[in-house]
């Protein structure tokens, strides 16, 4: 089997204490690395190792004294330090921890990784390289909070972050808070946490190339490296580039869905007007400083172009969508902080600018509510921008009161401007910029009660943030209409508390509750893009979240079972009547379901993996009819299982079982709208091997197929303002996917 193990990622508080009470005090802790476990399969010949590690050092992942190093092994010149599987034990709270070994060799895009975790679902608008969104738990991607290196990317603009932006190339760990959102991140999620950790450089020499090619175009190319200047500084940078055509065949029913001769003009056609490109540079700079602390730096900059094809029945030709992100982040860490340290001080600092294009003209016949028009207005063409910036500031203080209790408090503060330029001719469209700053506060307590073998714990937290939200208006061309300058201020709140009971370092079991809140974004108050219609009058969005689980662990064996309950109120949604938009706040749901996850390896050349989530998401909406219907793109069932063996050394062979029960792509639940539409189908299977064979330890080899022996789903959305310009959904069949690497 091939374990991927990295440095430990950085971990809340919460975790270190519940670290200490396996250990039994904070003091011991502190001097024991015994919660810190490397399975013993990941030292056998031929396990793989990751060259390049997240490098997020913070004293909430259990610090070792100077002179201990029974954490640290050093294999092939490589160094690993803990376990994924032992912290999963280790956290009292729903998360997944997944590492590149689940997306190498294959083409998964980031949001595919994660919608494979328990209670996560993920809506694609295209192929490689379109907008792509998650929902956790019935609450859609817009509430879900995403961070890279530590820095919010979602938008003051509103809507969900585009995660299709992000390469996976660039990623060393992901972590899903399905539940509880932890103090560090802020606190106020309704969705939860997505936490995006970079790869950062390690003290060694290496130089990696990677190349891959496969269906429907793909093609990628990349080379990292990196290099230790001395024992106190080193660098680690990358270049990556990737492309595809995006033209598989799909079948084309010409917008005749209905009747009896509604399949006479059915015929299969190849998307057209969907190629891909996409650019990336990145550079990691670390430094030592005096008394253990650690400046860890990220500059890293991409370009991207997706052409825009049009739906079902439509031909667009002209259409494209771009986006530039730059991204640069600093942290000052102690990696190993002193026993006589009662209070650690973690200060971060990001800037983020973001630019979005959309270019179109009337040989575009389908580009949604907020464009469509222009195809009745020949020889005119039309170009939006918009520029997000961010700067963001935070630090964490983790604080030791007793040898069962600590606290971390949180502070953030964030300043975002969006500047808009918009381009048209022989079609009336209306933008304007606006600005956000936000403050916020957070805190958690966390405490130990051990009791011979058991140990009891309890976490309460809270927060509040101050967000100030303004406009300087503008005017709305399509309905002639003018929005006024506006200059808001709104102080959102939550709360969080659980506890916990462990047995030795086996099981543990938690409960769970929250309450959370959210101000709706500035483009959802004051329209956007000429037709979608401003209401400044938009409230708070709440929502509750409840949850139980235990874990439990062995050698060989590891289970988790979470029941979850998650309720939304006063909710925004886009109502639209086919040519303009607007957001108001009627939007309900309580999603009730239990999450499993079981991983068993009976033989070191063998493992088995199954995830699975039974739910049942509810809209509670009480307007046009929707309650009790089932929410959009959810289904009752999603199950994962993966199986991988490698009985010859070097060679790796896996398959995975993807399966989806039938959903609706709107709120009535229409029949039109049924994925899959066939009402025998109860659901969709997907189907999907890889080989990976590494005959030394320079080169490595793989090949990968996803949705074999299968059908190219392709399903028209509903249009949003937020994600206008994407306005269908899709699984394509047979991506293949070939990679061959060569380090040293």
């Amino acid at each position: 089997m091939v374990f991927h193990v990295r440095s430990l990622g950085r971990v809340s508080l919460c975790t270190f204490c519940l670290i200490c009470i396996f250990s039994g005090t904070l003091s011991d802790a502190r001097g024991d690395s015994s919660g810190t476990h490397t399975p013993e399969s990941a030292t056998k010949p031929g396990a793989t190792q990751d060259s390049i590690s997240t490098d997020h050092s913070h004293p909430r992942a259990n610090p070792p004294k100077a002179s201990d190093t029974t954490g640290v092994v050093t294999l092939d010149k490589i160094v690993v330090t803990g376990s994924r599987r032992q912290r999963l034990l280790e956290t009292s709270q729903s998360l997944s921890i997944i590492k590149p070994s689940e997306w190498i060799g294959t083409n998964k895009t980031v949001a595919d990784v994660v919608a494979e975790q328990t209670g996560v679902q993920t809506r694609r608008y295209g192929g490689t390289g379109s907008f792509q969104t998650v929902s956790i738990r019935g609450v859609q991607g817009n509430e879900v909070l995403v961070l890279l290196d530590g820095i919010p990317l979602n938008s003051a603009m509103g809507g969900a972050v585009d995660l299709g932006a992000i390469s996976p190339d660039r990623i060393g760990e992901i972590e899903v808070y399905k539940g509880i959102t932890p103090g560090e991140f802020g606190g106020n999620s309704l969705g939860g946490v997505i936490n995006l950790k970079s790869k950062s450089s390690i003290k060694a020499q290496s130089l990696s190339a990677q190349t891959a090619f496969g269906a429907y175009g793909y093609q990628k190319y990349s080379i990292e490296t990196n290099h230790s200047f001395s024992d106190k500084s080193r660098i680690f940078g990358s270049l990556n580039y990737a492309k595809s055509d995006n033209n598989w065949p799909y079948l084309d029913r010409n917008k005749t869905t209905l009747g009896p001769s509604a399949t006479d003009d059915d015929e299969i056609r190849t998307v057209e007007n969907h190629h891909y490109n996409f650019f990336e540079a990145r550079i990691h700079p670390s430094f030592d400083m005096p008394g253990g602390r650690t400046i860890v730096t990220g500059v890293a900059y991409s370009i991207s172009e997706t052409g825009i094809p049009g739906s079902e029945g439509s031909t667009n030709r002209t259409a494209k969508h771009g986006q530039d992100l730059f991204v640069i982040t600093s942290r000052l860490s102690l990696e190993k902080p002193s026993q006589s340290s009662n209070i650690v001080f973690t200060p971060e600092i990001g800037y983020i600018t973001w630019a979005d294009k959309t270019f179109w003209t009337s040989l575009d016949e389908s580009m949604g509510t907020s464009h469509g028009s222009i195809a009745s207005a020949p020889n005119s063409y039309g170009e939006s921008k918009s520029d997000l910036h961010i700067v963001h500031g935070s630090c964490v203080a983790d604080m030791f009161f007793a040898d069962n209790l600590g606290a971390q408090v949180t502070i953030q503060g964030k300043h975002s401007q969006i500047a808009t330029t918009t381009h048209v001719s022989g079609f009336p469209h209306g933008d304007w910029p606006g600005n956000s700053q936000e403050l916020s506060l957070a805190g958690d307590v966390n405490g130990s009660l051990p009791v011979g073998r058991l140990s009891f714990g309890a976490t309460i937290g809270g927060g509040i943030q101050a967000i100030r939200s303004a406009t300087k208006g503008g005017k709305n061309e399509v309905f002639t209409m003018t929005v006024v300058p506006s200059d808001t201020m709104e102080y959102p709140w939550y709360v969080h508390g659980g506890i916990q009971c462990r047995f030795e370092k086996v099981l543990n079991v938690f409960i769970n509750a929250a309450r959370y809140s959210k101000i709706p974004g500035l483009r959802e108050k004051y329209g956007t893009n000429g037709a979608v219609m401003p209401n400044p009058e938009l409230t708070e969005e709440t929502g509750t979240t409840l949850e139980a689980g235990a874990r439990f662990l062995s050698s060989r064996f590891f289970a988790e079972a979470v029941l979850f309950r998650t309720e939304t109120h006063n909710g925004v949604v886009m109502l639209s009547d086919g040519n303009m938009t607007k957001p108001v706040n009627l939007a309900s749901s309580m999603t009730t379901g239990i999450e499993a996850s079981l991983w068993v390896q009976p033989w070191d050349f063998i493992r088995a993996d199954l995830r699975a989530t039974l739910q049942d998401a509810e809209n509670r909406t009480h307007q046009y009819k929707y309650y009790g219907k089932k929410l959009p793109n959810e289904p009752d069932l999603s199950a994962l299982g993966k199986i991988s063996f490698n009985p010859i050394k070097c060679v790796e062979f896996g398959y995975w079982l993807d399966y989806k029960s039938f959903f609706f792509r709107d709120f009535n639940n229409t029949d039109g709208w049924r994925v899959p539409e066939n009402k025998n189908d109860p659901g969709m299977f997907f189907h999907n091997a890889q080989i990976s064979w590494k005959p030394n330890s320079h080169f490595d080899f793989g090949i990968s197929i996803r949705n074999f022996n299968g059908n190219s789903f392709r399903y028209e959305e509903m249009a949003r303002s937020a994600e206008s310009g994407y306005s269908w959904v899709l699984y394509p069949a047979n991506e293949w996917c070939f990679t061959a690497g060569y380090s040293f």
